[in-house]
């Protein structure tokens, strides 16, 4: 299987190139390269470009999975036609020009509104931002088309394989590894699953005809300040330095939702493949920075 990875240098996508590299033939690409990319094949691309032919014609992908996206969320709100034409226009041409590939979208749990408690599929999406209405819209584009296309809505948490990139869970081990205190709101819940657990499901719909939006998150909701608490304990780092926080206190750009959780029911359904507890989580997210730190 020839398969396209765009966002390859995000926490994600250099996830997926790494795990992959040697079970599949894998072409990806990004804005730029990072020093010790797994990438054997890398071709730098701007998803901006008016054609993506060049890309496609490189790569003759039989699947291609689009991790890339503007991901943070008041950027996108202070610019909000270029996180479109990233986040969901990107998807449309990705159908225009991929000719007969299989495209798989990384979604979001941003595409709900606020105070929706473990988000269906069948719930009605109503974005709080622009974010969230980017990524609305990417998927609008996947249901619209003929072809087995895949949105994944999905809150991934994991380790940066680039190291220009700092992600959740990074910010988190180095603030508290200073010495300095971080607050962490105790009212915002979500499903976090990580990268190597969505990778092993990603797979797994690869080699499956499934086709349009489905949920693939972690199956237990938890504060992010628990969350947070769980992953220094886990580490042995100080959890005093953990502090709880309401989000309610903090004015951001754009508005976020403090129940971000989403339920992944309808993927167990159709797959009968078990997601992670918080504790596997945990244990994971562990064992990979334990490695790091001894490396």
């Amino acid at each position: 299987m020839r398969i396209l990875i765009t966002g390859a240098s995000g926490m994600l996508g250099a996830t997926l190139v790494k795990r992959w590299q040697d079970k599949f033939e894998v072409f990806a690409t990004d804005k730029e390269n990072f020093k010790n990319s797994s990438a054997k094949n890398f071709m730098e691309f701007d998803l901006l470009s008016e054609s993506y032919d060049a890309l496609m014609n490189w790569a003759k992908s039989d699947t291609i999975i689009h991790c890339a996206a503007i991901t943070n969320v008041d950027y996108c709100e202070e610019n909000p036609e270029q996180a479109m034409a990233v986040n969901a226009e990107s998807v449309n041409k990705f159908l225009k020009y991929g000719s007969d590939a299989r495209l798989i979208f990384i979604s979001s749990d941003s595409v709900f509104p606020d105070e929706i408690h473990l988000a269906s599929e069948n719930d009605l999406t109503s974005p709080e931002n622009v974010y969230g209405r980017s990524k609305e819209v990417g998927e609008n584009y996947i249901n619209n088309a003929s072809g087995e296309h895949v949105a994944i809505r999905t809150t991934i948490v994991g380790k940066n394989i680039n190291p220009s990139y700092q992600g959740f869970v990074e910010w988190i081990v180095n603030t508290v590894q200073e010495g300095k205190e971080i607050i962490l709101f105790d009212d915002v819940l979500f499903t976090p699953i990580t990268t190597w657990h969505l990778a092993n499901e990603m797979e797994w719909i690869m080699k499956n005809n499934i086709s349009g939006i489905i949920h693939v998150s972690g199956c237990e909701p938890i504060s992010k300040y628990d969350f947070g608490k769980k992953i220094c304990k886990g580490l042995e780092l100080d959890t005093k330095l953990i502090k709880k926080g309401s989000m309610d206190n903090i004015k951001f750009n754009a508005k976020r939702s403090n129940d971000q959780t989403m339920d992944s029911g309808f993927y167990h359904s159709i797959s009968n493949r078990i997601l992670p507890s918080v504790a596997e989580t945990m244990d994971i997210i562990v064992e990979h920075f334990k490695e790091s730190a001894y490396a």
